[in-house]
């Protein structure tokens, strides 16, 4: 019995996977410009799609991607990848000062990939709280790749 509902979940999870591939690469080929393609801007965007099929798996309200929040997330990811150290923001909420807001959550993380970063995320307690958080509205994700690496920070704001 647990094993066909493991297979199930591997099953769901796989086909979520490809979904959200399709879905980053879609979104990916409609922000591409001419002579620059971002391929952060684009993973950020397949992150936050992670985010919310998760959330929507758990009958929570899809996050609005924000391109603000994803920036500050950029920076503290960038700040993090020039280090080689992970580490939550100890700024975040100085750097929200001119935002409204009544909650924040920080998601980061390092390694090989963006779906990897995401299964870790929902792996871990904290983390999946951040994600499943009925009070979060909106979400920024900013990445960063250095050595082979990808650095994530999530932003969530409510």
């Amino acid at each position: 019995m647990w094993g066909s509902r493991m297979q199930a979940v591997l099953d769901r999870h796989k086909s979520l996977g490809r979904t959200v591939v399709v879905a980053a690469l879609a979104i990916g080929l409609l922000s591409f410009a001419p002579g620059r393609a971002d391929a952060s801007t684009s993973s950020e965007r397949a992150m936050a799609s992670y985010i919310n099929a998760a959330r929507t798996n758990h009958s929570r309200a899809a996050l609005r991607f924000s391109d603000g929040l994803s920036s500050l997330a950029r920076r503290h990811s960038q700040t993090m990848a020039s280090q080689d150290r992970l580490y939550h923001n100890p700024y975040l909420a100085q750097w929200m000062a001119n935002w409204s807001w009544r909650i924040l959550g920080e998601n980061v993380g390092v390694g090989p990939t963006v779906y990897g970063l995401h299964v870790a995320f929902m792996n871990s307690p904290p983390h999946k709280a951040n994600i499943m958080d009925r009070r979060f509205r909106n979400v920024g994700v900013g990445i960063v790749s250095s050595n082979g690496r990808i650095w994530v920070t999530v932003i969530f704001r409510g």
